[in-house]
């Protein structure tokens, strides 16, 4: 009785491949293809459709075993990298907003124009701070006053 269950199991998945052949299957249908030619008891009338479906359902033998750890450990490393940019990214928009911050409200005056880009600005407002800095260490300071004494 056994053997009559595995022949229409078989004749059933016999009618399925030929199904499929012809493009007449439906996806529950190829997914019931996969599933049963991916396990290791394949009707011996039926073996030699067996690695095309492993193929289709992306098993593929060894190359699944190799294949799968590889691509986890891409895909965790391209989501640290991912973190990381984001992460650098917020991290140098804090540190750049934090310097404009210090010169909000600056401006200089070129060729009678007033200028308030930062952008623009901003290599000469540091250029005037390292000026200061440098007379300050050269020329000393006296505390009571508030400019360097010359």
């Amino acid at each position: 009785m056994n053997t009559k269950r595995e022949t229409n199991a078989e004749k059933k998945m016999r009618q399925l491949v030929a199904r499929f052949l012809k493009g007449e299957t439906s996806n529950a249908d190829e997914q019931r293809l996969y599933d049963y030619f991916s396990c290791d008891e394949v009707a011996e009338s039926l073996k030699e459709y067996q690695e095309m479906f492993r193929w289709y359902a992306g098993l593929g033998g060894k190359r699944r075993t190799r294949l799968m750890p590889i691509r986890k450990w891409v895909v965790a490393a391209a989501s640290l990298l991912l973190l990381f940019t984001i992460g650098y990214g917020a991290w140098e928009y804090k540190n750049q907003a934090d310097e404009y911050a210090l010169y909000e409200g600056s401006y200089i005056i070129r060729d009678g124009k007033k200028i308030t880009n930062l952008r623009a600005i901003l290599p000469e407002l540091k250029e005037t701070e390292r000026e200061v800095a440098e007379l300050i260490e050269n020329e000393g300071w006296d505390e009571s006053q508030s400019i360097p004494v010359i």
